[in-house]
């Protein structure tokens, strides 16, 4: 499987201990894996589902799609 790096946007955070560490919606045990995931569902049903702004998950899109091309194996 491959992952995007998220180290580079604002929105997201790696605490140790928190969803084991992987990265997450800042302040959140969100991954935006789940959003993404979900993103069929348009960003008005991922807002209320997940309690998240509409504009952050936005943000959050705009980033992956900008990132995508550089995906890399996602370690073992």
């Amino acid at each position: 499987m491959k992952h995007i790096n998220w180290t580079e946007c604002a929105l997201i955070e790696t605490v140790p201990g928190r969803v084991g560490g992987q990265p997450v919606l800042r302040g959140t045990r969100l991954r935006p894996h789940d959003l993404l995931i979900n993103r069929d569902e348009g960003i008005d049903w991922l807002s209320r589902n997940h309690g998240v702004a509409p504009e952050t998950i936005r943000k959050l899109f705009a980033f992956y799609d900008a990132h995508k091309a550089a995906l890399v194996p996602h370690p073992s």
